[in-house]
């Protein structure tokens, strides 16, 4: 079970290579382009983790001097 989960998942375009309509370009944004055929990132569904942001102690702003 965990050697399945450490397997790379190998995900083939929609429009394949010899196509007419692929298109290679030099530094392409990739998710733009899977954005146009119907791919969504996984982390765009998912609600923000709210982080509480840390306050320091009072004693941090005191200022020692000798």
């Amino acid at each position: 079970m965990l050697e399945d989960q450490m397997k790379a998942k190998r995900t083939e375009p929609w429009i394949p290579v010899g196509h007419p309509d692929f298109v290679w370009t030099s530094g392409a944004d990739v998710q733009k382009t899977w954005r146009k055929y119907g791919w969504t990132p996984p982390s765009e569904n998912r609600t923000p983790v709210y982080q509480e942001p840390v306050k320091e102690p009072i004693w941090v702003a005191v200022r020692r001097i000798k």
